[in-house]
């Protein structure tokens, strides 16, 4: 055995017929690598196998007729012991599939007997090499003899070149001389089975491509009628009796595309209108005024637990308070989850437009104090967030 247990050629045989042996046995490689890492249930797509067979020959790219060759030599050579056949599912795709014995093994008998096959494959092979070596021989003695009677001096009885000339006549005779292509050209080839699946699904398929031929068919001759119509021009009437040339006729494409610029000016008043429109309509609220709205939104809430914070100081005149700790405050008290810029966001539109009297903003520097004063609380706080556009 050879390198990627390829088995290695008798040196007897041409190096042609060695590429076979060794392709072969390639071949085996790389199926039982793929039936061991997927199994023998399915059948194995050659478009996939071709590839890895390739690279474990290390030749040349391996084609379905190299692939058939192999098989056509192990089943010309061992009918029965073949375990492979070939079959058709359509589209170009060719599947090589096991035997029904081989299947019948089990689903665990992933393993192909590569020694036995390679066996059968170089003596299958060397037999038809041999029988058509010697037959060649038999061939080149011919043609030596045809040529002997040919050169000798006439005698009596029959002339010699007329044995010469049925000699060569024969159609066993090659005047070329033979070579291993001449040989390998014809070996036999494996056969390829349409698969069952395919068998049924022929008439359905036949139908559909007769259906697609005939809507082809029709609109070719829809175009080619309407190339005639325009082309030829038909004369509508004679002008007089005796005037043989005919009134030029306005062809059937002019009608056609004659209302083309009607409909591209009714386009483009429609997008005009559309424009139009849009421009009339008021502009999108900006991402401050969204916030702002949505600020004022919760504005009531948080104005109550404002309330509860500054009772809970026990009330007075101020309370006071900063920012980060107020929006703490607020985080754990408000029932809906609300984010620290959203609450910030609150108080300044509370101490800007909502309750200016009540809530005040103090800054100093990058600090932020939020005073309340309990005496100017709002009265009416649904009013003052309704005159604001807030419905309540």
């Amino acid at each position: 055995m050879a390198a990627h247990g390829m088995l290695t050629p008798p040196m007897d045989l041409p190096v042609e017929l060695n590429d076979l042996v060794t392709l072969h046995s390639s071949f085996l490689t790389a199926v039982s690598l793929h039936y061991a890492h997927n199994g023998n249930a399915s059948p194995v797509d050659l478009r996939a196998l071709a590839p890895s067979i390739s690279s474990v020959w290390g030749r040349r790219r391996v084609t379905l007729d190299d692939i058939k060759l192999c098989l056509g030599i192990l089943s010309a050579g061992a009918p029965h012991e073949s375990p492979f056949r070939l079959s058709d599912y359509g589209y170009g795709k060719v599947c090589l599939e096991l035997t029904e014995q081989i299947q019948s093994r089990g689903v665990m008998a992933r393993h192909i007997e590569e020694e036995k096959l390679n066996a059968s494959f170089m003596q299958a092979l060397e037999g038809m090499w041999t029988t058509w070596a010697e037959k060649q021989m038999q061939v080149l003695e011919m043609q030596k003899r045809a040529l002997f009677l040919q050169s000798q001096p006439r005698k009596r009885g029959r002339p010699r070149k007329a044995v010469a000339e049925q000699l060569l006549a024969n159609p066993n005779v090659s005047i070329e001389a033979p070579t291993v292509d001449t040989f390998i050209s014809q070996l036999p080839l494996a056969e390829v089975t349409v698969c069952e699946s395919l068998i049924k699904t022929l008439p359905l398929r036949e139908k559909g491509r007769k259906r697609l031929q005939e809507i082809t068919d029709a609109a070719e001759d829809a175009r080619a009628q309407k190339k005639t119509r325009v082309a030829i021009a038909v004369p509508r009437s004679l002008k007089n009796q005796g005037q043989n040339t005919p009134e030029p006729v306005e062809p059937v494409q002019a009608k056609i595309t004659s209302f083309a610029p009607v409909r591209k000016a009714n386009l483009l008043d429609r997008i005009l209108a559309k424009q139009a429109a849009h421009a009339l309509l008021p502009d999108a609220p900006t991402p401050a005024e969204m916030a702002r709205k949505a600020a004022l939104g919760r504005a009531e809430e948080v104005l109550g637990v404002l309330s509860m914070l500054v009772a809970a100081r026990g009330g007075g005149q101020r309370c006071s308070f900063t920012m980060a700790a107020l929006v703490q405050a607020l985080q754990g008290s408000v029932r809906s989850p609300i984010s620290r810029e959203e609450a910030s966001k609150v108080v300044e539109v509370i101490a800007a437009e909502v309750a200016p009297s009540y809530v005040a903003l103090i800054r100093m520097g990058t600090m932020c104090n939020v005073v309340v004063n309990p005496m100017y609380r709002p009265m009416d706080l649904r009013g003052n967030l309704r005159s604001l556009g807030v419905e309540c």
